[in-house]
């Protein structure tokens, strides 16, 4: 193991510093457990904790932190690579939804969202070699959605997984698992963290930060480090722009109710638009998660790489504009005044749009994926359940 102090990184651990540490540990000692349950309310750090750890087992530079205990250097290019999440032997699975035009099924709100398919579809890809190095991380994120037959079809890929391979599990919900899939992994269960931590960290990452809008995003937060980070850019953003940029959620609301009223020929608009704010969004994230304030990122242009990555995130805020969507049109309400807002329109909106995600990340052309996935749209807007196009009867998740 290479000694280097103070490896640099841009995914903080706050508040969970013990559960790091047992992590650190286990891996310390050669002692990695291969079935890993992080739980968790969302937003409190589940998935960066998830991340940096698997940066931890594939980075081949590993350092020490001022505790002297393994992590990774957080600078080379498989820790960007798995941060990102583009590192071919780091597999990121989320769920999507897919509904056929007669089944609008109130249930999936349940967690019945993965079905024994689609984790047959895991265990193939857990059978794997690395591609890389001698090890490989795949996570399921959401994975309390597994129905019973999905949950036990894994049980044999959880309880002996391949030589080599580390899974993680992620779940706001570790209840709704199965006995038998919890007992055959080792569950770390996150907290909501202190104010004090939250706000230390804030402070690290806006300098100019005025102490009374740390105080509103604690407010806003309730103990969850993500959700105060989020608030904190979207105040100072209020406060510094001469014109105050809307949330990121709102840009992407107005990008659908774009969509419920375009023509088919809109799509290119949309994919320029699109494309805009992935620019937009990437480049800001560059600025204010680097330690390096000063970088000229906002007027770099994006390589092809980069690009991709840009959209996938773009992709993530338009998935969750359309799950909030499909959940209102569940329980009755209108779609954020879309003409439009049946169940099955939107949650197959977003499980084409789980999927353009997958395909632009795995090198597709990203303007015409993007062309081909706003046609669709437009499409099931404009034809309604009636005419959507069907996807496949089942509801799963896909890798990305």
């Amino acid at each position: 193991m290479t000694t280097i102090q103070h490896p640099t990184s841009s995914l903080h651990i706050v508040g969970h510093q013990k559960r790091w540490a047992a992590l650190a540990r286990a891996f310390a000692k050669d002692r990695v457990p291969q079935s890993l349950l992080i739980s968790g309310p969302p937003q409190t750090g589940k998935e960066t904790l998830a991340r940096r750890y698997a940066q931890l087992l594939l980075c081949p530079n590993v350092a020490t932190d001022d505790d002297s205990l393994p992590a990774p250097c957080g600078h080379c290019r498989i820790c960007h690579q798995v941060e990102i999440e583009t590192f071919p032997d780091y597999k990121v699975f989320r769920p999507v939804v897919s509904l056929t035009v007669n089944e609008i099924a109130s249930d999936l709100l349940e967690g019945s969202s993965f079905l024994v398919d689609m984790a047959r579809d895991f265990s193939f890809e857990a059978m794997m070699r690395p591609t890389v190095g001698a090890r490989r991380v795949m996570m399921i994120v959401q994975c309390e959605r597994m129905n019973m037959q999905a949950q036990n079809s894994l049980l044999k890929t959880f309880e002996e997984p391949v030589r080599g391979l580390t899974i993680v599990l992620l779940a706001d919900n570790p209840g709704q698992l199965l006995s038998t899939v919890r007992s055959r992994l080792w569950h770390l269960p996150l907290g909501l963290s202190p104010d004090a931590e939250i706000a230390s960290w804030l402070h690290a990452q806006f300098a100019q930060a005025a102490p009374d809008l740390v105080r509103q995003s604690l407010r806003v937060a309730h103990g969850r480090a993500g959700a105060a980070w989020r608030e904190t850019r979207r105040l100072m953003a209020q406060d510094e722009a001469e014109e105050v940029p809307l949330p990121r959620f709102a840009e992407a609301e107005k990008l659908v109710a774009r969509i419920a009223k375009s023509q088919p020929v809109g799509a290119l608009g949309l994919t320029e638009e699109a494309l805009r704010l992935a620019r937009t969004w990437w480049n800001e994230d560059q600025n204010l998660e680097r330690a390096d304030k000063s970088s000229k990122s906002a007027g770099k242009k994006l390589d092809a790489k980069e690009m991709r990555s840009a959209t996938a995130r773009f992709l993530d805020e338009l998935a969750t504009v359309y799950r909030a969507r499909w959940e209102q049109s569940l329980k009755g309400e209108n779609g954020g005044g879309s003409r439009l807002a049946e169940p099955a329109v939107w949650a197959l909106g977003l499980d084409q749009v789980r999927r353009t995600r997958h395909y632009i990340l795995r090198n597709a052309n990203t303007n015409l994926a993007l062309d081909v996935l706003f046609g669709r749209l437009i499409a099931n807007q404009r034809g309604g359940a009636k005419t959507a196009p069907n996807t496949g009867n089942h509801a799963g998740f896909v890798g990305r």
